[in-house]
């Protein structure tokens, strides 16, 4: 019964492989807040980072992420009267860490090459230092992240991958600018400052685990 069951879930006789991925992250980063509301891809400074998944299974897979990032936002920059006689602007240096999840839409497994290339999307929860601000107001805050990327693996040990990823903060004060809510109070759930990593990233095999079909083994050997 459990050669019939192993056999189900593969007919190659792979039951199932884990594997980590270790890499580096390159693009830039963007603001999106009280000073740039809507603009995406507004800005973008520099960005770079390292990250390693593990994939505990075909389309799950547990990822942990350290980026640097550069924001900056400027009243100067916008069409309407109001936002030009503010004429507020800031600039931030930001290192982003999160742990989460990201979820394969395609069976993804780092050492077999017809299963090569899939989308994914992926959530974490996060925390960001701020290395250095123009206001005084920018503080060390909770994130949650999220986003969509794509990953192609061109040889059994490299993979090569694009990524957007936004970050919900949980402060107003990473630009400068402190928005009341109706009551007069201020929210760090319901505010405006929100960040994003776009890039490419490479990843390399680390090690690799694999539990494999007794019965294939042996199929195997008379071959």
């Amino acid at each position: 019964m459990t050669m019939s069951f192993l056999w189900i879930f593969s007919a190659e006789g792979q039951v199932f492989r884990s594997g980590t991925e270790a890499g580096g992250f390159a693009g830039f980063s963007y603001y999106q807040g009280d000073i740039n509301p809507r603009k995406l891809l507004y800005n973008p400074g520099l960005s770079l980072g390292a990250l390693v998944k593990h994939n505990f299974t075909q389309h799950h897979c547990l990822r942990l992420n350290v980026f640097f990032g550069q924001l900056t936002g400027s009243d100067m920059d916008a069409t309407n009267e109001y936002q030009r006689i503010r004429a507020q602007s800031f600039n931030a240096s930001v290192l982003d860490c999160h742990l989460g999840y990201e979820f394969n839409f395609m069976p993804y497994v780092i050492n077999r090459w017809k299963k090569a290339n899939t989308p994914y999307i992926f959530a974490a929860v996060g925390y960001s230092l701020v290395l250095s601000s123009t206001t005084d107001m920018a503080e060390n805050h909770v994130t949650i992240p999220f986003g969509v990327g794509y990953k192609y693996r061109f040889n059994d040990k490299a993979a090569l991958g694009f990524e957007w990823g936004m970050r919900k903060t949980f402060t107003d004060k990473l630009d400068g600018i402190l928005n009341p809510g109706p009551d007069g109070s201020y929210s760090k759930l319901h505010n405006n400052d929100w960040y994003s990593f776009v890039g490419i990233f490479v990843t390399f095999k680390i090690f690799e685990k694999g539990f494999d079909c007794p019965g294939m083994k042996e199929e195997t050997k008379r071959k």
